[in-house]
């Protein structure tokens, strides 16, 4: 009886090479950037951007919705700015509207008792 010493078996595949013993094992391997760092790494970089259909459209309104806003606040500070006016104004009359108040009642002190051939 002769018995076989080995099976014969299909030869397993070879394990990658790691990164690490690529780089520092001696032998020269070009690095394909779509490797490391790309979709079939597992997961895509986030640093890379991807063309989005309709970009410009939105950087269009995105824009004319910042010019509508710095427009509007504009007309806000004008509109305030013109009501301080209007309040210094309204405040003048009135100091002016007492002045003429006291000065009116003195007058009518002085000449309350007096006729007017008195006068």
């Amino acid at each position: 009886m002769v018995g076989e010493l080995f099976l014969p078996h299909e030869m397993p595949e070879a394990p990658k090479e790691s990164f690490f013993k690529g780089l520092f094992g001696g032998g020269s391997r070009s690095l394909d950037r779509e490797e490391l760092f790309g979709e079939q790494s597992g997961k895509a970089s986030r640093t890379v951007a991807k063309h989005i259909p309709g970009i410009n459209q939105l950087q269009d309104q995105s824009g004319r919705a910042c010019n509508e806003i710095q427009k509007a606040h504009r007309m806000v500070v004008e509109r305030g700015e013109k009501l301080s006016q209007l309040e210094e104004r309204t405040e003048k009359m009135m100091n002016e509207a007492e002045n003429f108040q006291s000065t009116s009642h003195s007058l009518m002190l002085k000449y309350k008792d007096k006729k007017w051939y008195q006068i």
